[in-house]
């Protein structure tokens, strides 16, 4: 499912990339389940021990189901790193 890592204060995350966007899945383990295919559970208090930001950590227990933040893309940034890239490579 997952085809992406995003890094959020020096922690891997896996996420998914679709067009225009990327979805980010910040659930853990369950810490309590032995069994073979451990379920995936949203920790908030884990998060913040990790360092993740409140604002981050809020948006996903507000998400349904809980731990999945959604990033859209910004059109103006991807057109100005793209430009930036396209300079570098005709300079040379």
């Amino acid at each position: 499912m997952y085809d992406r890592v995003v890094t959020i204060h020096n922690t891997h995350w896996p996420a998914y990339r679709k067009p225009g966007a990327t979805l980010v899945d910040l659930r853990m383990f369950d810490p309590d389940d032995r069994s073979a295919n451990p379920r995936l559970v949203f920790r908030p208090q884990k998060l913040r021990e990790l360092g993740i930001p409140d604002a981050l950590i809020e948006a996903a227990a507000k998400s349904d189901p809980q731990g999945f933040l959604l990033f859209d893309d910004l059109q103006d940034q991807t057109k100005q790193a793209s430009g930036q890239a396209d300079q570098a490579t005709t300079k040379t």
